[in-house]
């Protein structure tokens, strides 16, 4: 397949984007419905919509995988080539977006690199789940991410990775993760629903159907400015003046944490794009600000509309206890926390 055709402006940088979106309808969701994700197609497609309305993107400089007749689908070997194609000779001053839209997973880390003891992935649609652990096989680790997009990059150049999956708040590896302070409904460390068993690869849940139980351990509101995570144990983290590439992520929660969305998309995705129209220009604090706001206006919304159904149905008393909460979106940095207030841009 062909790699990303780069458009050269007038300053010569150029702007290149990788969009992902996997429904697993004719591979994992052969054996297991509940692993199909209805509505990831239109989430590279928002995305594309939003790099060529507001920040100067052209269509032949963005590719998209997804799982559809027409297009390149998203194989683990496809993606990692793609991957390696969207970053091959980068210049000081080029923009890059990668953004993954699907299934993501843990698995024991084993050289002692992460804090929780877990590596995050990605799961291509050539993934299988093996019957025996109930785990995913043939995925793409956080540590692949970051040596792939990352660490090839020259001072100068712009990365911006967004991740719409389960367990993503560390997909990208990155040294710097700002997790806590913001304004937002807390989440719990570890939740599951009534409706699924509690696995690490229970897919995203249809917006008309969260029916998320109490939470194991639940946070107090929190509403202090973020503080930097720290949870890398690397020896390169870029501080925020010195030379060296500009690179973010922006995951959809927590590591420990499940994600969701429906058929019109994920509510991640669907957040980013909706803070960045009403407002391209903010700062990456701001930004953050804005996703977790919109998240949790979503999720509010379908709290209500699940107890109007279920006083339809005759039942006098609806517990809070049954409410979704709001995953906590997560951004992460190669550069510290006065990265907070620099201008946010694609």
């Amino acid at each position: 397949m062909p790699s990303i055709i780069a458009r050269m402006p007038s300053n010569g940088n150029v702007k290149k984007a990788l969009l992902i979106g996997i429904e697993y309808s004719s591979t994992l969701a052969k054996t297991d419905r509940r692993l199909e994700l209805k509505g990831a197609h239109k989430d590279p497609m928002a995305l594309r919509k939003l790099l060529k309305d507001k920040f100067g993107y052209e269509e032949q400089d963005i590719r998209i995988l997804i799982d559809d007749d027409g297009y390149e689908w998203p194989t683990r070997e496809t993606i990692l080539q793609a991957m390696r194609d969207l970053v091959k000779d980068a210049q000081p001053g080029d923009h890059f977006v990668f953004s993954f839209s699907g299934h993501g997973g843990q698995v024991v880390n084993e050289d002692g690199t992460e804090e929780d003891g877990f590596d995050e992935t990605l799961v291509p649609v050539d993934s299988e789940v093996n019957p025996e652990t109930g785990n995913f096989e043939n995925f793409i680790k956080d540590d692949d991410v970051r040596k792939i997009l990352v660490n090839g990059l020259p001072s100068g150049a712009h990365l911006v990775m967004i991740f719409d999956c389960c367990h993503s708040g560390t997909a990208s590896d990155l040294d710097n993760v700002f997790t806590d302070g913001l304004g937002s409904p807390a989440s719990p460390l570890t939740s599951y629903s009534p409706r699924l068993p509690w696995k690490s690869h229970v897919p995203s849940i249809d917006a008309d159907h969260i029916t998320f139980g109490n939470a194991i351990e639940r946070e107090p509101m929190a509403f202090a400015w973020m503080k930097p995570g720290h949870r890398r144990q690397r020896s390169y983290t870029a501080p925020p003046e010195s030379p060296g590439p500009y690179v973010t992520s922006w995951s959809a929660c927590m590591d420990s944490q499940n994600t969701f969305g429906g058929k019109r998309g994920g509510f991640f995705i669907k957040a980013f794009t909706d803070a960045l129209r009403r407002n391209p220009h903010q700062s990456h604090g701001e930004l953050l600000q804005s996703i977790r706001t919109e998240l949790a206006k979503r999720v509010a919304d379908h709290n209500m509309k699940h107890r109007k159904e279920q006083r339809m149905k005759g039942l006098s008393y609806v517990s809070q206890e049954e409410d979704a909460v709001s995953p906590r979106a997560q951004l992460g940095s190669l550069r510290p926390i006065s990265n907070l207030h620099t201008p946010f841009t694609l």
